[in-house]
């Protein structure tokens, strides 16, 4: 295995001198060089990027960019200002990637700045108006691999920006309260002048972080309480409750030693900082894919009369219009002329089908063809089996184990609590027993834990980030660890999305003037066997088409396209078929270039693997775990693979449904299984799952509901994931430990009635501190590096 010198993915060179794993890569690398912008590498460093693939010679819709544009200008006139325009951008992932798309970006006429965040995921740009097109640069964007589409509100993006601004007033409030705390605990004097002012403040400033931010962990307890389970909220909105509670009564009755309202401020604060670390991770992921999913959420009528139907409106009967790489929502029919479908999101088979007027169209069917297809609807899309499928997940996936420590820990503390309580009034001390029993809630606080855990999950999704996997659910890492089995998926899982070209040769071979006609006839083209060879043809195909006319192919659905040129008619179809009639004779599998009827070049195609399956397979062997493929595939292909992988033929089952894959699952033991898959008919087995992984492809639609996806092409991501979940368990342990004995000490003080709360607000924020250091100190001992080279 080698790394592929532009995006960093391993693949398995052919030869020596291949250095990129696909010939988008190399076309883009290229681009770099010509343009003088090796610098992209040195700052990308050792970071993993999606693999170019085909992307830099695919045609893609700016249909939307126009009105956005005006509109922009027509604003920026009427106010005398630079235009500007929001928009989402895939494929930016490193400072590289910021950098290289502001170069290109400045070079533009009437350009002011364009500015990247990866954090993001969206690209600001700025401009005089009229006098910038954008259109152009957002083509050249992507020749380099990274793809611009209208800014769109992200699941979880708002819930991230108000837990910002929850950290940042809280932030404020809480030195604000320990600024006004800090006289009192100097021994101010009850007759100066402004004691009273001081304690009103610190009063006000507690209050308003309760408000404003102990409310949002109050919430969320209680609406896990409500659930049936509990959650680690539970004990920090406790602590929170009894604190701020015993602090009003202390200043009420004048008991300083009950008065803790720098310690609410200060640790509402902290729980917001590890909480906002975690959210920030996850939905920095969720925001890198911007494509738009192949299910239409509205569709346009077939005469074009009236507005589009939304897909909650279509009714049977209904006859509308199917766009070129959409997939059909409901059953039906084609209802004019042929068209060819994508049959994999149904039973995984990648193979197009030709569909004539008035032959069945199952959900789920994806468009190939060029054109748009008249179909009519056969149901409604509450009863469509494609509805069922694409439901999001709303199972809050938790860990029991996680429950049953909490539940535990929180029965400790409430009867340690009011043993001191009790023993204190007994002794004839109530209030030093108040004190007592505040101190204890309070101490018991996971705030080392509420900081540190999150760090820690920071970190392994770092460590993953640099193999080009991106972590989407924030309570991943701990149910990684109860992983027992793997199921996979066959096809766009264990082998590519696109079939491989056997002999890559007979493209090479083409002189310029059959180069050029091949990229004609697979230019806009959405089947497999097109892409493979726009992908093989590289940076030579896109030099030619840049000098040649924009004649469109004639699609022949189900043989192949014709494209007549002054060069003759050139036809790219099925073996044995001419270019001319519909009747033939096959000669073989694979696909022909003919000019005029005479062969050209014939093109052999093979399921590939991914690479590195092989040895992913026995990596996850040695680690214990039982290895399963569920397909929708004929089991002669699934049997066939499982041979290939090493795997007894019991563990691997073809020709399954959606609902058959999802019982399987559910034999085997969902609580314990990893889910990898990638089409649609692998959702409901998806959503079973206690774990569930997706590689990201041309129709890909699971990234949306799984727990992480992944940029590469190979799997051996996997035992490297399963390795990063370890390493973060010892560091969570590590912490956990520290916690424990924490809680030990401090709550021995705390009922013998020696705790205050100075003591209190200055050791809880060192407790946090400690807990860090351990968690970083221990991934930089595992090494993160490590993880990445040894699986």
């Amino acid at each position: 295995m080698a790394k592929c010198e532009h995006c960093g993915t391993e693949y398995a060179p052919k030869s020596a001198e291949d250095r990129y794993c696909c010939r988008g890569c190399e076309f883009v690398a290229e681009l770099i060089s010509e343009n003088g912008f090796e610098r992209f590498y040195d700052l990308k460093q050792d970071l993993i990027v999606a693999p170019a693939r085909s992307r830099p010679f695919e045609e893609h819709d700016f249909s939307w960019l126009a009105a956005k544009q005006a509109a922009a200008e027509q604003r920026a006139i009427s106010k005398h200002e630079a235009a500007r325009l929001e928009l989402a951008l895939e494929g930016i992932s490193c400072v590289g990637c910021v950098w290289l798309v502001e170069r290109l970006f400045s070079r533009h006429a009437g350009a002011i700045r364009g500015i990247a965040n990866p954090n993001s995921g969206r690209l600001h740009l700025e401009w005089v108006p009229e006098k910038c097109d954008l259109e152009p640069f957002l083509r050249e964007l992507c020749r380099f691999g990274y793809v611009a589409a209208p800014a769109g509100s992200v699941s979880g993006d708002h819930e991230r920006r108000r837990l910002a601004a929850r950290l940042g007033l809280c932030g404020a409030f809480a030195l604000n309260t320990m600024g006004f705390m800090l006289p009192v605990y100097l021994d101010m004097p009850d007759d100066f002048e402004f004691a009273a002012l001081f304690r009103l403040i610190a009063f006000v400033s507690a209050t308003l972080s309760m408000l404003v931010g102990g409310g949002y962990f109050i919430d969320r307890a209680w609406r896990s309480l409500r659930a049936g389970s509990l959650h680690i909220d539970l004990p920090i909105a406790l602590g929170l409750m009894v604190a701020y509670t015993g602090s009003i009564v202390g200043w009420v009755q004048r008991r300083e030693e009950l008065m803790y309202f720098d310690f609410v401020s200060t640790f509402v604060f902290l729980m917001l900082c590890g909480r906002y670390l975690q959210t920030a991770a996850v939905d920095r992921n969720r925001r890198r894919l911007v494509r738009q999913q192949p299910v239409p959420e509205a569709v346009p009528p077939a005469d074009g009369a009236g507005d589009p139907v939304a897909r909650e409106e279509i009714a049977p009967g209904l006859r509308f219009l199917l766009g070129p790489g959409q997939a059909m929502p409901v059953s039906g029919l084609v209802a004019a002329g042929e068209a060819e479908f994508s049959l994999e999101w149904i039973h995984g088979e990648s193979d197009a089908v030709r569909f004539a007027a008035g032959m069945r169209l199952p959900a789920g069917a994806v468009l190939l063809s060029r054109a748009p297809a008249t179909v009519e609807a056969g149901e409604r899309w509450e009863d469509s089996l494609l509805a069922k499928l694409t439901a999001p997940n709303l199972t809050e996936r938790g860990s029991p184990g996680l429950d049953r420590l909490l539940r535990v820990y929180l029965i400790v503390v409430l009867v340690l609590g009011v043993a001191a309580l009790a023993g204190w009034c007994w002794l004839g001390h109530p209030w030093t027993g108040a004190q007592a029993m505040i101190s204890v809630f309070i101490v018991s606080c996971p705030c080392a834990l509420g900081v540190a855990i999150p760090l820690a999950d920071d970190l392994a999704a770092s460590a993953m980030e640099r193999l080009g996997l991106y972590v989407r659910t924030a309570t991943l890492w701990p149910r990684l660890r109860r992983i027992r089995r793997v199921v996979f998926d066959k096809t766009g899982t264990l082998t590519l999305e696109r079939p491989a070209l056997v002999n890559p040769e007979s493209v090479d071979a083409l002189d310029d003037t059959a180069a050029l006609a091949l990229a004609r006839l697979t230019r806009s083209s959405l089947h497999p066997v097109s892409r493979a060879l726009l992908e093989a043809l590289g940076g030579r195909g896109q030099k030619l088409l840049e000098n040649g006319d924009d004649a469109a192919p004639e699609e022949h659905p189900g043989l192949g396209v014709t494209l007549t040129t002054p060069d003759g008619r050139w036809s790219l179809g099925k073996a044995g078929w001419d270019g001319v009639g519909a009747g033939f004779a096959a000669t073989g599998e694979g696909s022909e270039l003919r000019r005029d009827g005479n062969l050209v070049a014939a093109f052999r195609f093979r399921e590939a693997l991914r690479p590195g399956a092989v040895e992913t397979v026995r990596l996850l062997e040695k680690q214990g775990l039982e290895l399963h493929i569920l397909s929708g595939d004929h089991p002669d292909k699934v049997s066939h693979m499982a041979a290939t992988l090493g795997l007894p033929p019991a563990n691997a089952l073809g020709g399954l449904s959606p609902e058959e894959k999802l019982q399987h699952v559910r034999n085997l033991g969902s609580s314990d299984v990893l889910y990898l898959g990638d089409g649609a008919n692998d959702s409901l087995a998806f959503d079973a799952a206690l774990v569930s992984g997706t590689p990201v492809v041309d129709r890909s639609l699971l990234e949306t509901k799984a727990d992480f996806f992944t940029l590469g092409t190979g799997l051996g991501f996997l035992p490297r994931l399963l390795r990063a979940a370890s390493g973060r368990a010892v560091a969570v342990r590590a912490a956990f430990g520290f916690a424990l004995v924490y809680n030990l000490t401090t709550i021995a003080f705390s009922m013998a009635g020696k705790m205050s709360p100075v003591v209190a607000s200055v050791i809880m924020p060192l407790s946090s501190i400690v807990s860090i250091s351990i968690v970083a100190s221990l991934f930089r001992a595992i090494d993160a590096k490590k993880i990445a080279k040894n699986g």
